[in-house]
């Protein structure tokens, strides 16, 4: 019986010791959680000079890879081009996929046929004032 006894205990403390264990790791999981360093803002668009944008939008531009693109001589990044002189077909558009639709906080499309995002934000303040 005595070595039924251990064989218990020796049980009983390994359940205790895996429970002790098992809160810990998830106390320490929460407080590792909380005091983890927030990561830095990036720089707000606002907050970038007009040649940083352009040297951004251009660099990260999807708009050749758009089904609407037509290969010509124009620089693609018609967010902030404007329209293209060469598309004129809509054909389908990957603006909400751009990383800098979502680095400027731009929310239209077709860029490339309706103008660049300041003309249709001007456009818009203009309805509104008419409306």
């Amino acid at each position: 019986m005595a070595e039924d006894e251990i064989t218990r205990r020796s049980f009983l403390g390994r359940v205790a010791g895996l429970i002790s264990l098992l809160i810990v790791g998830f106390v320490g999981c929460k407080k590792t959680t909380e005091e983890k360093p927030k990561a830095e803002k990036k720089a707000a668009p606002a907050e970038m000079t007009d040649e940083q944008k352009a040297e951004y939008v251009f660099a990260n531009c999807i708009c050749t890879k758009c089904p609407s693109y037509v290969e010509c001589s124009e620089k693609a990044g018609f967010c902030l081009a404007g329209k293209s002189t060469c598309i004129k077909e809509k054909k389908g558009c990957i603006c909400p996929d751009c990383p800098v639709t979502k680095k400027m906080g731009l929310k239209w499309g077709y860029y490339c046929t309706e103008g660049s995002a300041e003309a249709i934000m001007e456009a818009e303040k203009a309805k509104i004032k008419e409306g």
